[in-house]
């Protein structure tokens, strides 16, 4: 902005000027003047007489830390209407304001169209359906990522689900009472956009079998009443290259292998938590064969022993040696008998070292495998890994 003088132009710094009539002098004049009711009347015209554009405000607000200052939307009507789409954005909810929250939102038809996130993973024993099921419909406009609360996810949020159409991410992981599956499908047709879904640990069968997937899905977590038949039978989105299994207990092997089979050349991320009760103890030995671009690998050592390193896992089908690009690998244990002694540190160091793994540099091994950090085996994959990537690399026992 330029002010034209009597006999040059001279550029002016808007915002700055701005914050100093609205901050600065006011203060000044209540040291000066007082504050009977004449300074207060000369302080609200001084501050009003400086507008600052919305533009402007907007981004002050987008340039703040979130959660924003409440105090900030008192400043004025401006900093008010521009702070209230920063304020609902992603909002934390909690049992002492979640009944709040639904109330502001069903009185005002705004407030749930400025919410972007909202994340009900603390909400217990207040999450019943029906409040459930109005925040979703109220906050569904643009709605992208919705996180269920830990008790009921039934009818009726099965359909206040169907109005999320902008949804990117849903995950149902925490609902602890069953869900019928069928309903999920059915909600997850009306959200092409969405990108990551986590299936409810508790579920009953599903048969329906083709077009359930999004065509944007990339980050799938099954879990629940996931069966044999769905596996086998089911069209896998093409787009899905991150994947966990957890709390599957009618999975067998057969399907898994099936399942790394079908999705397999194009996992980049593989987890598998226990329980599962219908994997062998080395359900996971050709997991690196079955998956060549995966990047990290995240398993408990229930499921795998130290054949997973063997020759065979690393010969293409022209029967030619073939590295793999695995990065990361997490192994956690259940802590049960003999566990510990299924993979030892020596056995990653050596496909490290035979070029089986080169790209190897992060290893995170849970307490329960009994690894000794001042074990010599141990010390030297660590010495490997910190070898292999300066920035980050390394070994750690959690």
């Amino acid at each position: 902005m330029y002010v034209q003088l009597p006999h040059e132009f001279e550029k002016i710094d808007t915002l700055a000027a701005a914050l100093d009539a609205l901050i600065i002098r006011p203060t000044n004049e209540i040291d000066e003047i007082g504050e009977d009711a004449k300074s207060q009347e000369t302080l609200v015209a001084t501050a009003d007489s400086v507008f600052l554009p919305p533009e402007i405000v907007d981004t002050i607000f987008t340039l703040l830390e979130d959660p924003i200052t409440l105090d900030l939307l008192l400043v004025c009507k401006t900093w008010y209407r521009c702070g209230l789409p920063f304020l609902y954005k992603s909002p934390e909810l909690g049992p002492l304001n979640f009944k709040l929250f639904v109330e502001a939102v069903s009185s005002n038809d705004y407030f749930g169209t400025y919410v972007r996130e909202l994340r009900l993973d603390s909400i217990i024993q207040s999450g019943k359906n029906s409040y459930t099921a109005k925040v979703l419909k109220r906050c569904s406009a643009n709605l992208e990522l919705f996180v269920a609360p830990q008790t009921a996810f039934g009818y009726a949020p099965m359909v206040s689900l169907r109005h999320c159409k902008q949804l990117r991410c849903l995950d149902l992981s925490l609902v602890s009472e069953v869900v019928d599956l069928r309903l999920l499908f059915l909600a997850l047709r009306q959200s092409p956009e969405l990108e990551q879904l986590f299936f409810p640990r508790s579920s009953l069968f599903c048969e329906q079998y083709d077009n359930v997937w999004p065509p944007k899905l990339w980050r799938l977590g099954l879990s629940g009443g996931i069966s044999d038949d769905f596996i086998r039978e089911t069209r896998f989105a093409d787009t899905i290259t991150h994947l966990s299994l957890r709390h599957c207990p009618f999975i067998t092997v057969n399907s898994f292998h099936f399942l790394c089979q079908y999705l397999g050349p194009n996992l980049k991320y593989l987890e598998v938590v226990y329980p599962m009760p219908g994997l062998r103890p080395d359900a996971l030995d050709q997991v690196l064969r079955h998956c060549p671009n995966l990047r990290h690998l995240s398993v408990s050592v229930d499921y795998l022993t130290k054949h997973i390193f063997d020759d065979g896992m690393f010969k293409r089908a022209d029967g030619h040696f073939q590295s793999h690009p695995l990065e990361i690998l997490d192994i956690d244990s259940s802590g049960g008998l003999g566990q510990a002694h299924k993979l030892r540190a020596d056995d990653i160091t050596l496909a490290i070292l035979e070029d089986k793994i080169p790209k190897l540099r992060v290893v995170r091994v849970s307490s329960k495998m009994s690894w000794d950090a001042k074990d010599e085996a141990v010390s030297e994959l660590a010495s490997i890994l910190d070898d292999t990537d300066a920035n980050g690399g390394g070994m750690w026992i959690i």
